[in-house]
């Protein structure tokens, strides 16, 4: 397949690219074109018609779309841009799709969910959503444009990502704990930490498929930011006692974040998928590295 991938130079699609190469022809767009492992090209999703020229130009039969403004706090306090890109951004991308019958993977987040009233196991692709934050609404009226305008479209939920292209919240704690830095960590802040290679060989899994539909693709299981703080002491030998134990109301964060986002992988694994690992193993693995 020709695959499209947008946000070529972020933490999901940079590790999307390479591993995609093996296999399919890949090229890349974002608005900073960087080194990467595919043909790049420049690109502003906001701008319809680009967005149209460029779709006709490479004719994908996929488009992977990994571009987002993900800047929880930015987007609060920038809901235009947000909704410009997250919302308007992927209604571009899925219009030309349809008009030249191309599938969408659009790439959401757990913050489409609330956090008030979760299941113990997590939440799964068929419970109801309800953002807090005006990331998580952009990011979710970006699912509906690509379920409304279009039939061959995946929506791939993910959370927390951590991957070597990008600073992200396991690496700085493990920066700060091995330099003997005290650091405060969230009790009330729990999610699925997910591995960016894992993501992305999930997405390749996927797109072979044709089964299209909503999936939640994270590392199996969740924690708090307390608690995966203190799994990586705890595997790195790191003083406990670095780590301090917060809620989210003493950030003073633009942005509300969910109590609970741990996401359920359950339409993947009712469409007998290949399980996806524990975040544990994978954030041990990481720091391995």
């Amino acid at each position: 397949m020709k695959v499209l991938i947008t946000g070529i130079n972020g933490l999901l699609g940079s590790e999307l690219a390479p591993l995609l190469a093996d296999n399919h022809e890949v090229i890349g767009v974002c608005r900073n074109p960087a080194m990467a492992a595919c043909e790049t090209q420049s690109l502003d999703i906001t701008d319809q018609i680009a967005v149209y020229h460029a779709v006709t130009r490479i004719n994908p039969d996929i488009i992977i779309h990994s571009a987002a403004l993900a800047n929880v706090d930015e987007c609060e306090n920038n809901p235009d841009n947000a909704f410009k890109t997250n919302c308007y951004g992927t209604r571009n991308l899925a219009l030309a799709c349809q008009r030249f019958d191309a599938a969408l993977l659009y790439v959401s987040t757990d913050y489409v969910f609330s956090g008030k009233q979760h299941p113990p196991s997590g939440y799964t692709e068929f419970d109801a959503t309800g953002p807090l934050s005006v990331y998580g609404t952009s990011k979710l009226a970006g699912e509906w444009m690509a379920r409304h305008l279009l039939n061959k479209f995946y929506i791939v939920r993910t959370a927390w990502l951590f991957g070597k292209a990008r600073p992200n919240f396991i690496k700085s704690v493990d920066d700060s704990l091995s330099a003997g830095k005290e650091i405060n960590a969230c009790t009330d802040m729990t999610g699925s930490p997910t591995c960016t290679r894992d993501a992305a060989e999930a997405i390749s899994t996927l797109i072979d498929t044709g089964a299209y539909g909503i999936y939640h693709v994270t590392n199996e299981g969740f924690g708090s930011r307390y608690e995966i703080a203190s799994y990586i002491a705890r595997i790195k030998k790191y003083p406990a006692h670095l780590i301090k134990k917060i809620e989210q109301k003493q950030l003073r964060l633009p942005a509300m974040r969910p109590v609970f986002s741990g996401l359920n992988n359950y339409a993947w694994k009712l469409n007998n998928l290949p399980p996806i690992r524990p975040w544990q193993d994978a954030v041990k693995e990481f720091l391995a590295k």
